[in-house]
């Protein structure tokens, strides 16, 4: 399990109005600014811009019975 650092809580304590969690990504929060914009919370407590990419599973994989 992958727990949070205390500058990642502090900066997560801090965001300005209009900053949404929106998922995780490595196990550092990613916030969205009112903007639209991803950012990822470092573990130093810095906001660094991202991108999410989730995560499909391929048309081409076939079950076997």
């Amino acid at each position: 399990m992958d727990l949070l650092t205390k500058r990642q809580l502090a900066c997560l304590a801090k965001l300005p109005e209009g900053y949404r969690v929106v998922g995780v990504t490595d196990g550092s929060p990613v916030v969205r600014r009112p903007d639209g914009q991803l950012l990822r919370v470092q573990p130093n407590g810095n906001l660094a811009a991202t991108t999410l990419v989730k995560r499909v599973r391929s048309y081409l994989r076939t079950e076997r019975g």
